[in-house]
């Protein structure tokens, strides 16, 4: 593989990090993708493994401050790429939850995951992780989803159609550019952000990126929807009170927990002054419920 354009932010005695080949028969034919993790890695005292997984056209940088707080307290967290951007750009394209769902199960099992799995996914990817718990009930303790985006919403019909020709080689990058910046909400923007955002313009910088930025964004998400009454774990979801994918963010909660009422251990939470990266933009109410999560799950 080529150089990475990421700098790793895992450095443990116990990290890795590189490309995990990704593999599927595409008629008589297999094809390879290469999905860039790091992984703190496993120690004697290791209280479980958050599994992270960032949104459509983002980073792994976005777990940063996730990483900084959470490998210091005992937890063992592996961070990746999503398919199609940063350093997992080459060798995909397939770009739907089911598929993104298939590489959250490729970590569990070439990482040797045996107990105490937390799945963590931002937008897009926090539906895959629903999928991804289903395949690994005996392994998986539980989901933590930020800004979910969960089933077909209702802008989707108008915005797919002319996804085609706003995504394309010609000026696509700089419109997902712009359109990440307003993602965030509040007047000062988190600490690391313009280093977060050089990261993804390197990465719309390779051929086809953008392209699976808009295969993303008109998968659709039913096969999440249908899943979602089948939830076995304990599961959160974390909102933002102004997160632009929602019309009405206190009616998005509320669909999850009626879609989910059977299920007493679901609950969902929404922050003030937030966008789409609770977990990067409000880092300290995120880690306060993150907490308070893992320690009600893994005691």
């Amino acid at each position: 593989m080529k150089r990475t354009i990421i700098k790793n932010l895992i450095s443990t005695n116990q990290a890795f990090s590189g490309h995990l080949d990704i593999s599927r028969t595409n008629g008589s034919k297999i094809k390879t993708g290469k999905l860039y993790i790091e992984d703190s890695g496993e120690t004697q005292d290791t209280k479980g493994v958050l599994v992270c997984f960032p949104g459509i056209g983002d980073v792994r940088t976005s777990f940063r401050f996730l990483v900084d707080t959470f490998v210091p307290k005992g937890y063992r967290v592996i961070i990746a790429d999503i398919r199609g951007m940063g350093d997992s750009w080459e060798g995909f394209n397939e770009f739907t939850p089911e598929s993104v769902a298939t590489d959250i199960s490729e970590v569990i099992k070439q990482r040797q995951l045996t107990q105490n799995v937390i799945l963590i996914g931002n937008s897009l990817s926090a539906g895959s992780c629903i999928l991804s718990a289903a395949q690994h009930s005996n392994i998986v303790k539980g989901i933590i989803m930020l800004g979910p985006i969960i089933h077909d919403l209702p802008a989707d019909k108008y915005f797919r159609p002319i996804s085609h020709l706003l995504f394309n080689r010609v000026w696509g990058s700089t419109l997902w550019s712009g359109y990440y910046a307003g993602l965030y909400k509040r007047d000062t923007k988190p600490t690391g952000y313009e280093n977060h955002l050089n990261d993804i313009k390197k990465s719309l910088r390779k051929s086809k990126v953008i392209g699976s930025v808009g295969k993303f964004i008109r998968a659709p998400k039913n096969g999440v929807e249908n899943s979602i009454p089948n939830l076995t774990c304990p599961t959160i979801a974390i909102y933002g009170d102004q997160d632009p994918d929602f019309s009405d963010v206190p009616k998005e909660k509320e669909w999850l927990l009626n879609k989910t009422k059977g299920h007493r251990n679901v609950d969902a939470f929404i922050l003030e002054k937030v966008g789409h990266y609770p977990h990067v933009e409000a880092f300290d109410e995120t880690k306060s419920i993150i907490e308070q999560f893992l320690n009600r799950i893994l005691e």
